[in-house]
Parts: C-alpha cells; structure tokens; sequence
C-alpha cells in the first residue's frame, strides 16, 4: 500500500469514526434527557411540537430567554460551542465530513504539492486537539464507549497527519518549481 493511500484511508476512517460518534452522541442525548429540566423541557417539546411550534423554536425566536434557554443550556453543559455556535449539529457534522473528504481527495489527487500537503496536515492536528478534547467531555459525561472512540478517532487525525508529514519528506529532497516534490 501506497503512502498516499494510507493517508487517505486514515482520514477516511477518522471521518466515518466522527459521524458515527455524533451520531451517537446526538441520539443518546434526545432519547435520555440528562438533567430533571431537560426532561421538562422533552416533555415540553413534545406537546408543543403537536401544536405545529417547538419549545425549542420559541427559546430561539426569543432570543434564547426565559425558563425553555436555561434548561436546554444545561443539556448541552460542557460542550464546546465556538461563538456559540453547536459544531455538532447535522449541518455541521455534514459540512466537516464534506471538507475531510475534500482534505483525503487533495491528497490522492495532488500527493506532490507541499501546499496542500501543508493545508491537510494543520487541518488533521486541528481535528486532532478538537478529538482530543472530546474525549475528555466524554470522560466528565462519563460515556466511556464515545471517549475511546473519540479517542480513536483523534489517534487516526495523529496518523494522518504523520503520514503526511513522510509523504511530504519523500526521500528528503527540496522541493522544486511551483512547490512541488521532484519526481
């Protein structure tokens, strides 16, 4: 097996490891509510979502006040929400396997370029920190099953990123023209 293709099979492998771990995540979270107020607010949800608007719905419209924001909030106490923005919603769960996929397809298609080698390799170390703090939100949720998974995932972003970095090295030659590995 190529280098190349070991690199694309470790990002591969990372991203179908992260859409399953969300995956799991999301659905344990809605079928157990956590807390007696997440449990309202299921509750809640449920009989507003016959009359056609859902508790959470009304908690966004208004801002995010009132009793509905405090017990969503305790729902997702602990996780990491850039700018407050859920990066483990479906939106961006798709987006992020999207961009992965992009990632590996740049690597088969342009194994030589040291820019997109470059791009790919920050990209995985970055994956690589947000997987590792993953799983430590797992182990304070005391989900052992997604910390090791988490865990996983974050030891396939570390390989990737390492195989890149020999795929980069080559056989220790300068880079020629345009960034490019001689051949």
């Amino acid at each position: 097996m190529s280098l190349r293709a070991a690199v694309v099979g470790l990002i591969v492998l990372a991203t179908i490891g992260f859409v399953v771990g969300t995956t799991i995540e999301r659905n344990s979270k809605e079928s157990h509510p956590e807390t007696p107020a997440a449990a309202r607010s299921e509750g809640s949800s449920e009989s507003h979502a016959e009359g056609g608007e859902s508790e959470a719905k009304r908690a966004a419209e208004s801002g995010g006040e009132g009793e509905s924001a405090h017990a969503g909030g305790q729902e997702t106490h602990g996780e990491f929400q850039p700018f407050g923005v859920n990066i483990e919603a479906v939106p961006f769960v798709v987006l992020a396997a999207l961009v992965s996929l992009g990632l590996a397809a740049a690597v088969w298609t342009r194994p030589r370029t040291l820019a997109v080698l470059g791009v790919v390799a920050a990209a995985m170390l970055v994956f690589a920190a947000l997987d590792v703090r993953e799983v430590f939100h797992q182990v304070d949720e005391s989900r052992t099953g997604l910390a090791v998974l988490a865990g996983v995932v974050a030891a396939l972003h570390l390989g990737a990123a390492t195989a890149i970095g020999l795929l980069a090295r080559g056989d220790g030659r300068l880079t020629g023209p345009g960034g490019t590995m001689p051949a």
